[in-house]
């Protein structure tokens, strides 16, 4: 009995190695790290590449923040739509709704600005890909926020 259920989990043992072994290829693709240090894409170095790669990623971030911060402002001021974060309704009904969401948003660009002036030290390309995640989840956030004003 027992190696029966073992032979039956083969094929699916087979198929999420199948997929771990995509996903860690996928990866690979992203990380420009792979290359070796004297090569070049379009006459730039792999190495300046990524830096500009981190450094777009940060400053988008930084500017998904800001985006979500008056588009956040201008629909809790107007009554549009209600906050779902509990920090920044505790903060608003304390400070006001302004201030906290200046004051919090201000504290999420101070932590953009130590990322951004320690990209040089990112030499990992898991950095990058949780950069361009972080982008992508703050992205979806940002038009959410834009489709609820917007419709209400």
């Amino acid at each position: 009995m027992k190696t029966k259920f073992i032979r039956s989990l083969k094929p699916q043992g087979y198929s999420l190695f199948a997929a771990a072994h995509n996903l860690k290829l996928s990866l690979q693709c992203l990380c420009l790290s792979n290359r070796q240090a004297h090569s070049s894409i379009f006459g730039i170095e792999t190495g300046h590449i990524k830096y500009l790669v981190n450094t777009s990623l940060i400053l988008l971030f930084a500017l998904l923040h800001t985006a979500d911060g008056i588009i956040t402002y201008l629909g809790l001021k107007f009554d549009l739509v209600d906050e779902a974060n509990p920090l920044l309704l505790f903060f608003a009904g304390t400070m006001g709704l302004g201030i906290s969401i200046f004051a919090l948003k201000l504290l999420c660009i101070e932590f953009i600005a130590v990322l951004y002036f320690a990209r040089r030290n990112m030499g990992s390309c898991w950095g990058t890909a949780t950069l361009l995640s972080a982008d992508a989840f703050y992205s979806w956030v940002v038009s959410n926020n834009i489709l609820l004003v917007a419709a209400a």
